[in-house]
C-alpha cells in the first residue's frame, strides 16, 4: 500500500527561503541540507515506498538506503524516519502552496 502526497521533487529540490513574521525564516530548500539521494530516498518514502522497494528502483542494496535514510535523519536534526519523511512532507507542501 502507497501513501499518496502531493509532493514534486523539481519543487522540494529548488524551493527558496521565505520570511514569514520578521526573523523567522523557513529553510525550505532542503537540497541545502540533504544530498540529491538523501532527498530522492526521503521523497520516495514519503510515498509510501519501504526500504527494499527503494533499493530496487534505484539499483542499490537495502544497506545502502539505510545509510542515506539514517544520515539524512542526522543532517535534518529528525528524531526518527518518520519525522524525517514529516519535515521533507511538509516543506514540500508549504513550497507547493506559497507557489499559489
Amino acid at each position: 500500500m502507497n501513501a499518496h502526497f502531493a509532493l514534486d521533487t523539481h519543487e522540494a529540490q529548488t524551493g527558496l527561503c521565505k520570511s514569514l513574521s520578521g526573523s523567522v525564516q523557513l529553510p525550505l530548500n532542503l537540497s541545502d541540507k540533504l544530498t540529491q539521494r538523501q532527498l530522492e530516498i526521503l521523497l520516495l518514502l514519503c510515498e509510501g515506498k519501504v526500504n527494499k522497494q527503494i533499493a530496487y528502483d534505484l539499483g542499490v542494496s537495502t544497506a545502502t538506503v539505510k545509510v542515506h535514510i539514517r544520515n539524512a535523519i542526522t543532517r535534518l536534526g529528525a528524531k526518527n524516519r518518520m519525522n524525517a519523511v514529516a519535515i521533507v512532507a511538509a516543506h514540500s507542501a508549504i513550497f507547493r502552496n506559497a507557489a499559489f
